[in-house]
């Protein structure tokens, strides 16, 4: 699989907070990134319901019946 790199400008306030919050869940900007890219993509109905389950979206069970 290719990667490709993205950059984003963001604010110094919202680094802080990024920088908080993944430091208590012990995880890497990256993955944190790359998480939160792929929730909005699944909220937005580009993935099916099994991978909007396994990021921990709520998913409508009467559209799979």
């Amino acid at each position: 699989m290719l990667n490709h790199t993205i950059g984003v400008r963001i604010q110094k306030e919202d680094k802080k907070l990024l920088d908080i919050v993944c430091k208590a869940r012990g995880e890497d900007l990256s993955d944190f990134v790359r998480r939160s890219i792929r929730k909005e993509l699944a909220s937005l109905n580009f993935y099916n319901q099994e991978t909007k389950k396994a990021l921990g979206l709520k998913t409508d069970q009467r559209s799979q019946q």
